[in-house]
């Protein structure tokens, strides 16, 4: 296994990154990774990283800041903004300091993140784009928040914007049993616990300011303009993601292949899931 730390610098931060190279061919596409809302590499992405590299590929996975050994001036933080500014961190880093182009390059998001590449990519052309189970709509995710919730969440919400002009926090939890928390499905405490290593210990809160903005993260309304060729992989079981947003928001480009499968938001990381999705990703990539 040929991994390789770096440390690429935004602003005042640095962004952790492993980087898996592939010692027998070195000029062999690059995939860029990050995990969802409030995940860290280790809670499954380093399973996906090893099978990438082990059929050929070199891989780049980080956490965003505040997140694992990343930096960052508020811990934990889910802000899309500075989010989608680590992106262009690390596709800027590889491409000074590894010498990698776009065109060699391939994004690969989940969930929140999934967001995150379909934004890069209606800017940027790239090799490819793996965007799984991808937030595509915030209005219509926020359709499916309880209802007797919306109201104290976006209290909390408003709390923590007021507490950040003087330095402090109000915290959410990412997940929890009564599902008042950020991500409210029915299945997302188990299935968020059912991908955190048993050594890891996981801090199971975030600023709430993310209520306030995650309706306007829209990226349905920006997939036309993407010219790489993208791959989107829907659930349809998701809890957060509603598949018909799915449906409706891949109809809007040619460019996207679409393939959906009968699992729920966090099945990516589970048997048989797992295997059955690395065989689409696979065969997306020998296609590019």
């Amino acid at each position: 296994m040929n991994i390789d730390k770096l440390w690429i610098p935004v602003e005042n931060d640095q962004i952790q990154a492993d980087y898996y190279h592939n010692p027998r061919n070195a000029s062999s596409a690059t995939i860029i990774m990050a995990h969802g809302l409030a995940g860290e590499k280790q809670y499954g992405l380093d399973f996906f990283a090893q099978a990438y590299q082990d059929i050929g590929y070199n891989v780049c996975v980080f956490d965003h800041r505040g997140f694992g050994q990343s930096t960052g001036k508020v811990k934990n933080l889910v802000d899309k903004n500075s989010q989608l500014q680590d992106w262009y961190a690390a596709i800027a880093y590889l491409e000074s300091n590894l010498n990698i182009k776009k065109n060699n390059m391939i994004l690969w998001g989940y969930s929140f993140s999934g967001a995150h590449v379909l934004m890069l990519a209606s800017t940027m052309n790239f090799k490819g784009i793996i965007a799984n189970f991808p937030h595509v709509d915030g209005l219509a995710s926020l359709a499916l928040y309880p209802k007797k919730y919306l109201i104290p969440a976006s209290l909390y919400a408003i709390q923590d914007l007021v507490y950040q002009s003087f330095g402090k926090v109000k915290t959410m939890p990412v997940v929890d049993p009564q599902r008042f928390a950020i991500l409210a499905g029915e299945d997302c405490y188990e299935g968020y616990h059912s991908i955190i290593p048993t050594t890891s210990v996981w801090d199971n809160a975030v600023p709430a300011r993310i209520i306030a903005s995650i309706g306007f993260y829209r990226p349905t309304r920006v997939v036309h303009k993407i010219q790489s060729p993208t791959l989107v992989i829907g659930a349809q079981q998701d809890s957060l993601i509603p598949i018909q947003a799915t449906r409706k928001m891949v109809q809007k480009n040619q460019n996207i292949e679409y393939y959906e499968e009968y699992c729920g938001h966090f099945d990516l990381f589970k048997e048989p899931y797992k295997s059955q999705l690395m065989q689409q990703h696979h065969h997306f990539m020998q296609s590019l």
